[in-house]
């Protein structure tokens, strides 16, 4: 797909792994504006689960595959849903309209140390503007077709409570029923709300 958009005039970033290392990296290093998700799963739980988790980092468009249902997509938050089989310049003239709308990037976070995948998570809690579910980052951590361990998830947000502390941010997680959700809050005072 990356051929035909830059035979388009079109030149996409990197395509990388969902859940890999380098992905991590990449998304810290190049801080998209929008990512094209080009799917695995057929299932539209799994299409939207993917959506929700790629949307922590920037607005999603979906490539779609033949005879699937766009609607899971749009539901989950998907900015826009393309077929794979529209053509190339069509396709690659929709993606620069989309990136004409998304908007920019607020300047992150520096978190020193750790992997990339450390790093990535700590710039999405404090990035976020509502709770962070913990669904979605075991997704956005792990593979589509295998998630982190919430376990594993728990861990390595342990290990990131000395780097809030040191931006002065405490980490307010709530638990019901199985699920954590994830939020920042100015060590400063309570009024402050998520940052």
């Amino acid at each position: 797909m990356a051929q035909r958009l830059g035979h388009a005039g079109l030149a996409l970033d990197a395509a990388v792994r969902w859940g890999s290392e380098s992905a991590c990296a990449s998304m810290l290093e190049r801080r998209p504006v929008m990512i094209l998700l080009d799917a695995p799963t057929t299932e539209a739980d799994g299409l939207a689960g993917l959506v929700r988790a790629a949307s922590l980092i920037a607005p999603v468009a979906v490539l779609r595959h033949e005879g699937r249902d766009a609607v899971a997509a749009f539901t989950a938050g998907a900015f826009d849903v393309f077929d794979r089989q529209i053509p190339a310049a069509e396709l690659a003239w929709r993606i620069h309209a989309n990136l004409r709308r998304c908007p920019p990037l607020p300047v992150p976070r520096t978190s020193a140390g750790g992997t990339a995948s450390q790093r990535l998570l700590f710039d999405v809690i404090t990035r976020a503007q509502a709770p962070v579910c913990c669904h979605h980052l075991r997704l956005l951590l792990g593979t589509p077709f295998l998630p982190m361990t919430l376990r594993a998830l728990k861990a390595r947000i342990q290990r990131l409570l000395p780097v809030f502390a040191d931006h002065g941010l405490t980490l307010i997680v709530d638990q019901q029923w199985g699920l954590a959700t994830y939020r920042t809050r100015s060590a400063m005072g309570p009024g402050t709300g998520a940052s």
